[in-house]
């Protein structure tokens, strides 16, 4: 990994951990939907950040086009 990837890998990680803080674990799953109120799941506004200890169908899925938006741009 040459030093200009590293440095961008960095800040990738930098970006995450920090939306991750502001918005919560549901911002960056597949069945999210933004509310007033942030995110959440899909039609279960209750279930803010819960969705992998409640047992409930849809279970958190990473959403991979979120990494994307939050590449540097080439």
């Amino acid at each position: 990994m040459t030093d200009s990837e590293a440095i961008r890998n960095l800040r990738l990680r930098k970006r995450y951990r920090l939306q991750l803080r502001r918005h919560g674990r549901c911002w960056a799953c597949q069945f999210r939907q933004q509310s007033a109120d942030g995110y959440h799941c899909k039609g279960f506004t209750a279930r803010q950040g819960s969705c992998d200890t409640d047992g409930r169908l849809p279970v958190f899925r990473f959403d991979a086009a979120v990494l994307e938006g939050l590449r540097d741009a080439q």
